[in-house]
């Protein structure tokens, strides 16, 4: 009788065991229908133990090949031991439910994004946990957030290179919104949130001040545009100098200012630069104006005057019966000898002349044929400005454009470590510094040399101060 009885009670059991998987069975093939995946695994070990058409699909398998692989093992690396952890809680705690999205490998071992509703139930004889879940393929939205991910990368990338920030202020409210290179052009922590107006403010040169407020003076009309120049409060640092645009939008009908900020200031320097460098030329001008030289037939200098023989490094008369093509560089007594010598026209050339210390002078050289009383060509005068400086300055500007193209064939990586290098940190300090590898520092390294054709680190530094001068382009 007692083994009768046991029996009786083993085969009961058994048969609440089995009609709780065919409700589960029965309740996948139901959500087939709505294209929802569901699975039934194991709380000890996330092995599958039910598995619907669906779930299937998605992973690019039939269900039977599924059977008992872990749905952990099934994810990619980095969700592994969080499909574990979300399974031991609902372990400990059987009555809520667990949200997931996770990427799984398909047959063919590309991805798919899944999203899992986990939840976890009694099994039928009430001493069995069941952990079951939905799965709904997330693949084409995540795909999405990556482009719009990619996109905003992008546009920081962008904003960051061109070293302009944006921002949006609604009407109605106290503060806006500010981008992360906004903050990075005003030396603002952007943990912080952005500034109030009275804030804001404080950061600008007292001087510019009027400017912004009465900028930001109501009314505001959509299609409003407003553009205003600013500069940096001195007494928090080094000035800066920004251009500035704002605009008019309506959205959900309030308006809402948006707006760029431009940081300009090297762009502002190189102006100033090339204003005084102006200003020198035109002193030069007034104060040396021209020199004046008599030349024969053959170039010879029969007489120069104290301006011209200065600008020589020479004393009065002491370029008496000289040649001038033999004190001018190849190139220069070329195109004396040929283009302004025995002319019965006058001609201006840009011409390198020899200074007594050795060195180069750059002259503006107008030579003008003299006629004697028979109506002969009898002689030339020749009348020079010194134009060093400002040759010295256009080739300085050239050497700025070609540095400038050459660091534009750079990635963003390569610059990120050119800076680096240039601020004369080691490999080991640039990869802590960004997060990468020492072998993969050296072989930017290695590309940006390639890139750059320079052969040292000096040449790197050199290179880099040069484009400087070009930032403002």
């Amino acid at each position: 009788m007692t083994s009768n009885s046991r029996d009786s009670t083993r085969g009961s059991k058994s048969q609440r065991i089995d009609l709780a998987h065919q409700s589960f069975v029965t309740l996948g093939e139901a959500l087939d229908e709505f294209d929802i995946g569901f699975i039934q695994l194991s709380p000890e070990t996330t092995a599958l133990q039910t598995v619907n058409g669906t779930f299937a699909r998605m992973l690019g398998r039939e269900p039977k090949d599924l059977q008992e692989l872990q749905l952990s093992g099934l994810a990619e690396d980095e969700h592994q031991s969080d499909v574990v952890d979300v399974v031991r809680s609902l372990r400990q705690e059987t009555t809520g439910r667990v949200v997931r999205e996770y990427s799984m490998s398909r047959s063919d071992e590309s991805p798919v994004w899944l999203r899992y509703t986990f939840v976890a139930n009694q099994a039928a004889d009430e001493n069995a946990l069941v952990i079951c879940a939905t799965a709904i393929d997330v693949t084409p939205a995540k795909s999405v957030e990556d482009e719009l991910r990619l996109a905003n990368d992008h546009f920081d990338a962008a904003q960051a290179n061109s070293k302009v920030g944006s921002w949006e202020w609604p009407e109605d409210q106290a503060v806006g919104w500010w981008s992360k290179q906004l903050y990075e052009l005003h030396n603002m922590d952007p943990t912080l949130g952005p500034p109030t107006f009275e804030e804001f403010i404080e950061l600008v040169d007292p001087k510019d001040r009027p400017t912004i407020m009465e900028i930001n003076q109501p009314p505001f009309y959509v299609g409003d545009v407003r553009r205003f120049e600013f500069s940096s409060n001195p007494a928090f640092g080094p000035r800066r100098y920004f251009a500035a645009t704002v605009w008019m939008a309506e959205l959900d009908g309030r308006i809402v200012r948006r707006g760029t900020t431009q940081d300009v200031t090297r762009q502002v320097e190189l102006l100033s630069a090339l204003q005084q460098s102006e200003k020198q030329y035109r002193e030069v001008v007034v104060s040396n104006a021209e020199g004046t030289a008599i030349l024969n037939l053959d170039g010879k200098i029969l007489q120069a005057d104290e301006k011209f023989a200065s600008m020589l490094g020479q004393s009065l008369g002491g370029l008496d019966g000289m040649d001038i093509c033999q004190l001018a560089d190849a190139a220069s007594a070329k195109l004396i000898d040929e283009r302004m010598l025995n002319r019965n026209q006058s001609e201006a050339h840009e011409v390198r002349i020899k200074h007594s210390d050795g060195h180069l002078v750059w002259l503006l050289l107008t030579c003008s044929p003299l006629i004697n009383d028979s109506d002969q060509f009898a002689g030339i005068q020749a009348r020079a400005l010194d134009i060093t400086h400002r040759k010295h300055v256009e080739l300085l500007t050239q050497l700025a454009a070609e540095a400038k193209a050459k660091l534009e064939r750079l990635t963003n990586r390569e610059r990120e470590v050119l800076e680096q290098i240039v601020e004369g940190r080691m490999n080991k300090v640039i990869a802590n510094r960004l997060e990468i590898s020492e072998k993969t520092v050296e072989r930017h390294r290695s590309n940006l040399m390639k890139k750059l054709e320079a052969q040292s680190v000096a040449e790197l530094v050199k290179l880099a101060m040069t484009a400087e001068i070009m930032t403002a382009d």
